[in-house]
């Protein structure tokens, strides 16, 4: 493998080198042109630097395929996916089908047929070889947990050539801009994309579909697991090495989307690939407080584990949207200038059903928070009743169910008459499905030993809708539908749901401090009546967030039941 990393390095210095010519020599003369000597590189980086990283590039997933794919199986993938793409791109630059009109200048090496130079060919195999790859892996280790004999097959294509895709989403609007000092490559037309013509990603998809299901044909069997899992850093840096090119170029001329996309849709999901395995991840049962709280609450995460190809993509698509939104939720925060603090997170267990009953201060930061610090899965329940308009419902909907979140509506919303159920897209006939639905839902998260967020106040405190809190409530009456969802998850599984009460806190500092204090785990068995079990929930509740510290104590069962 030192080749390859020798390999590897020698990519990631061409793209640097083309870089920093594209975006300090080209637009500032001044720093070279007095050398004949910086003349020379200047002149060899813009004739050569744009073909020279994809060289490099090729060689060493070639070189990597070989060495740990094999040597059947990597050269399939080099003449099907050269080949193929050669075939389409010449018919693209001949006839505009099927990505749209546009031509290569001479940067990228000289052209076949007069039309596309010779390194293109060999940026669609390693690119693709390295997304399929990562889909391969991203795929092949959420299969073993259902189905050990069973491999990715068609899904480990269709998510490779998503990851191509996604890479171009990012690549070519930067390519399309203006702004760009220098251009591999011209559109005939101006796209609706960012200058890009929106059947360039039809195109994209259906090249890295047809190549990669090509070579999987010709292939006849799934990659061997053992010697690839080991080396994944390679097609992952491959991967994130060329998207970070694409995205500083971008946010050079001023977009900032794409590299959104890139990061939330491609980077992230695939730094999937470097997780230990799930094994290795719990680790240690541990001792203390939280390890003797698990033996009251044991994981039963396999006793629902959906079975088959379509579980398995379920659970590779919940993954990659927990990633991404993790992500999105640090973004946020960071955009906000929130500085984030955690106190008591000894008290959450490692693994194994557990309901978070959290303090509801902020509509949108207490997701971010609870997301960006918790660090396992992330299940919330959430209320999607203030939406008005029916595609709004159709968004959030799907995107709730891609990150396996409950969704429930709060029945006085919708109430008729009331000017929030005027506005709504839901009506108040939905109320009860949607009910039964989120606590199903929520019941499997638990079954399924993972972490289940729940504000019971119902409503935060910063709310830009109207809400029955009043401006010196500092927290409302806990509702009971957690303790009876508590009931449901017990008597489905059979064991006992630790519930841990966590207080937000909100410092108005500067820069503002965002903090969550997460209490002892308690259990619902330990109390006489269920009324007796939400009051000790919200007293903690109170308690952690620092509010009406009398009235907390007052609500707290004494310290035996709370130390038993």
């Amino acid at each position: 493998m030192k080749a390859v990393k020798v390999l590897f390095i020698c990519h990631l210095a061409a793209l640097l080198f083309g870089l920093a010519g594209m975006l300090i020599a080209l637009p500032h003369p001044e720093l070279w042109s007095f050398s004949p000597l910086l003349v020379s590189v200047f002149s060899f980086g813009i004739n050569y630097a744009g073909s020279l990283h994809i060289l490099f590039g090729a060689a060493t997933v070639l070189l990597f395929g070989l060495r740990i794919v094999g040597v059947r199986r990597t050269l399939i993938f080099f003449a099907a996916s050269t080949l193929i793409s050669l075939s389409i791109e010449l018919i693209g630059t001949s006839t505009g089908f099927p990505f749209g009109p546009y031509s290569y200048n001479t940067f990228l090496g000289f052209k076949i047929l007069g039309h596309v130079p010779y390194s293109i060919p060999l940026s669609w195999f390693y690119m693709g070889f390295s997304a399929y790859l990562l889909a391969h892996l991203l795929l092949r280790r959420r299969a073993e947990e259902a189905e050990p004999r069973k491999g990715p097959g068609l899904w480990a294509v269709l998510l490779g050539a998503y990851l191509l895709t996604v890479w171009d989403l990012t690549l070519d609007p930067a390519m399309a801009s203006e702004r760009l000092p220098l251009h591999f490559w011209q559109w005939g037309v101006q796209g609706a994309y960012f200058g890009m013509p929106v059947q360039n990603l039809v195109g994209w998809s259906v090249t890295g579909l047809l190549y990669m299901g090509v070579s999987r044909l010709l292939w006849r069997s799934d990659l061997a697991e053992q010697r690839l899992s080991g080396a994944a850093w390679l097609p992952f840096g491959i991967y994130t090495a060329n998207t970070l090119f694409a995205i500083a170029l971008d946010l050079s001329v001023g977009l900032w989307l794409p590299p959104l996309l890139g990061l939330f849709l491609g980077i992230l999901p695939a730094a999937l690939v470097l997780r230990r395995s799930g094994g290795d991840e719990r680790g240690a049962s541990g001792s203390g407080p939280a390890a003797r709280d698990e033996e009251l609450a044991p994981s039963l995460a396999q006793t629902q584990a959906p079975q088959g190809s379509r579980g398995l993509v379920q659970r590779s698509l919940h993954s990659i949207a927990r990633l991404v939104m993790r992500g999105g939720a640090a973004f946020l925060l960071w955009r906000r200038g929130l500085r984030i603090a955690v106190e008591g997170s000894e008290h959450l267990p490692p693994r194994g059903p557990v309901i978070v009953a959290a303090r509801h201060y902020h509509h949108l930061y207490d997701g971010c928070l609870l997301l960006r610090s918790v660090p396992r899965p992330v299940h919330i329940l959430v209320a999607l009743d203030w939406v008005r308009t029916s595609w709004q419902r159709f968004l959030m909907e799907r995107l709730c169910a891609l990150a396996g979140w409950p969704v429930m509506l709060r029945p006085e919303r919708l109430r008729p008459g009331t000017e929030s159920a005027a506005v709504s897209a839901y009506r108040a006939s939905e109320v009860t499905p949607y009910l039964r639905r989120a606590w199903r839902q929520a019941v499997d998260v638990l079954r399924g030993g993972g972490l289940l967020v729940v504000f019971p106040e119902g409503y935060p405190a910063v709310d830009p809708l109207p809400s029955p809190r009043q401006p010196t409530e500092a927290l409302l009456p806990f509702r009971p539908g957690f303790a009876r969802l508590v009931e449901l998850a017990e008597r489905a599984s059979g064991a006992s749901i630790p519930v841990l009460p966590a207080g937000i806190v909100w410092s108005a500092t500067h820069p503002p401090r965002l903090t969550l204090r997460l209490g002892a785990p308690l259990f619902r068995r330990l109390y006489a009546d269920t009324a007796q079990f939400i009051a000790a929930v919200e007293g903690c509740v109170r308690l952690l967030s620092g509010l009406d510290y009398d009235q907390a104590l007052a609500r707290l069962p004494d310290k035996e039941v709370l130390q038993s």
